[in-house]
C-alpha cells in the first residue's frame, strides 16, 4: 500500500475529528472536495479506515479498575483453523460481554513469551476482577495460569494517542 501526502493529510486530520464534514476537511487541507471525498473512499474501501464510532472513557461509565491479566494455556491441537488460544479467548470475550457479573475485556491479544494472551480488563470494581479471576477464569480446564497486573495511573493510552502517519508507510 503506497500512502502519498494527501492521504497522510486526510488521516492526519480524521484521527483528530472522525466527525470532520467533508467540505471543512477539503477546506483544511486546501483541496477540491471531489478530489478529499474520492481519497476518502479509496482509503475506505482499501480498509486503512476500519471505522468511525465514539470514544468512551470506561471511568465515565464506573470501569474504576483497569488490569491487565496474563494467561498461560496448556498445550492442545488447534480446534479448525484456530489455535486453542483463539479458541479460549472467544470464549472468554463472549461470556464478557453476556454475563453482568464479569468485567468488560477492551482487548485481548494472543502473545509471545512466558504466556499465551493477553487481556485488557476494565472491572467496576475490585469484587468483579476478583470474582473474574477466582470464580470465572479456573472453569477453563485450558487456563494452566493467569498473573494480573493493576494499572495504579494511565498516563496514555490510544484513546489520547494519534497514530503516527509519518512513521507509517513511506510515500
Amino acid at each position: 500500500m503506497i500512502l502519498d501526502s494527501l492521504d497522510k493529510e486526510i488521516l492526519r486530520e480524521i484521527q483528530k475529528n472522525g466527525r470532520l464534514q467533508l467540505s471543512k476537511l477539503a477546506e483544511i487541507l486546501n483541496r477540491p472536495r471531489t478530489t478529499v471525498a474520492a481519497r476518502l473512499s479509496r482509503l475506505e474501501s482499501d480498509g486503512v479506515i476500519t471505522s468511525y464510532r465514539a470514544v468512551i472513557d470506561p471511568v465515565k461509565l464506573g470501569f474504576s479498575l483497569l488490569a491487565f491479566v496474563l494467561i498461560s494455556v496448556r498445550r492442545s491441537a488447534p480446534s479448525g483453523a484456530k489455535s486453542a488460544q483463539v479458541v479460549l479467548v472467544e470464549k472468554i470475550l463472549k461470556d464478557s460481554d453476556e454475563d453482568p457479573r464479569l468485567p468488560w475485556i477492551e482487548e485481548a491479544f494472543v502473545i509471545t513469551g512466558h504466556h499465551d494472551i493477553l487481556l485488557k480488563v476494565w472491572a467496576k470494581d475490585l469484587k468483579q476482577l476478583s470474582y473474574f479471576l477466582i470464580n470465572y477464569l479456573p472453569t477453563h480446564p485450558d487456563i494452566a495460569q493467569t498473573e494480573t497486573m493493576l494499572v495504579l495511573e494511565l498516563v496514555s493510552d490510544w484513546r489520547n494517542r494519534l497514530l503516527p502517519i509519518d512513521k507509517a508507510l513511506p510515500d
